[in-house]
């Protein structure tokens, strides 16, 4: 079987030859190789990135930039984004109740965008966001999606983003968890509004954006059932999660939730509501499930893509500590063959090079059927 097909067979429900081996190789690949890391993504296809995933024989699956424009059909709203020449990325949107800004700033020691402001302060703040998002449009780009397939070809398995849930769009981004967690609290009433008002946004731009070819659509809210406990996901993004399968399932697609947090509690959440696939799922010794457990609590339906936490694929880890942590998250392929192999999130930008080579042999010698 190709890698492509290995990963279809996968979300087809079937067992394939071997376990897949998928990478997020995006953040690796601009630290390494010296690209500007500009958080709107990639505008046109990566030929180094692809070339890179050639060489290493994963599959590229995530961080191609964004498949549709958004815009906004009230021409009294205005969004905006830019970095500055201070490495400081401003995210700006204007509308008649006023504006509100976001500020993050590129930290070379992370090598990630670190919140200097967030864009939700207050209730007032929520109002300006929610009425500009309600008035969110979308234009298809279709060829962007086609293009980066094409160029990886047997490689690619290209998933296409949609935003953040409502809740997900306050706690894991734009508001901040100690503030969405006190509003959820003093503002219920507030908050349930602003929740529903994004969440039925997607909806409409799922709708525009449904035909277009992808197989995969991923939901990046970044779980953490530390954060986000099974109370708050039922009461905000439950049904909205159920009614995003039902919508993705009956045009024949899949969809995958980003899980980069700690998983113990949530995994048959999203499985109870009809999800797919959990992306990123991080293990111990950096959470607390190990691979098994996890598979235990997911049931033998939901698949589970992931299996290599940071703290073991990067510099602190030992290559010793690297085999037996793959091998523990292939044994499970015993258990179901809704497993794919991949960075607890991306692949740390201090991951030796001779482990990401090492993966393919690895899925040979441990992860056959």
């Amino acid at each position: 079987m190709t890698p492509r097909e290995r990963v279809k067979a996968v979300y087809q429900g079937k067992t394939p030859d071997k376990v897949p081996l998928m990478l997020d190789l995006s953040h690796w690949y601009k630290k390494n190789y010296n690209v500007f890391f500009d958080l709107a993504g990639f505008k046109k296809v990566e030929q180094s990135l692809i070339d890179l995933h050639k060489k290493v024989g994963a599959v590229i699956y995530i961080e191609t930039g964004s498949h549709y424009d958004i815009y906004y059909e009230d021409e009294a709203v205005t969004g905006k984004a830019w970095t500055d020449d201070n490495g400081i990325f401003h995210n700006e949107i204007t509308t008649p109740l006023g504006t509100v800004r976001e500020e993050r700033v590129f930290s070379k020691e992370s090598y990630s965008y670190n919140i200097r402001k967030h864009m939700i302060e207050n209730i007032e703040d929520m109002a300006i966001v929610a009425y500009a998002m309600q008035r969110r449009k979308c234009r298809p780009r279709s060829e962007l999606y086609k293009a980066w397939q094409q160029a990886a070809g047997q490689l690619g398995f290209i998933y296409t983003f949609l935003a953040y849930s409502g809740f997900g769009f306050l706690i894991s981004r734009y508001m901040g968890v100690e503030n969405t967690i006190l509003a959820v609290y003093d503002h219920p009433d507030e908050v349930q509004r602003f929740v529903d008002a994004i969440n039925e946004s997607n909806l409409r731009l799922l709708d525009e954006i449904i035909d277009m070819p992808f197989e995969v659509l991923i939901v990046g809210d970044n779980h953490d059932s530390n954060v986000q406990t099974a109370e708050l996901f039922n009461r905000y993004t439950r049904d909205y999660y159920i009614e995003l399968v039902k919508r993705i399932h009956n045009k024949g697609k899949y969809l995958a939730v980003h899980v980069d947090g700690e998983m113990r509690g949530f995994l048959k959440l999203l499985g109870d509501c009809g999800v797919d696939c959990i992306d990123a799922c991080t293990p111990a010794p950096m959470f607390s499930l190990t691979p098994q457990q996890a598979r235990q609590e997911a049931g033998p339906d939901l698949i589970l893509s992931g299996g290599i936490p940071a703290t073991v694929f990067g510099s602190i880890g030992t290559d010793e500590e690297f085999i037996e942590t793959v091998k523990s998250w292939l044994d499970t392929r015993h258990s179901s063959s809704r497993l794919i192999l991949a960075a607890g999130d991306q692949v740390p930008t201090d991951a030796p090079y001779h482990r990401i080579q090492m993966l393919p042999e690895l899925v040979d010698k441990y992860g056959c059927y």
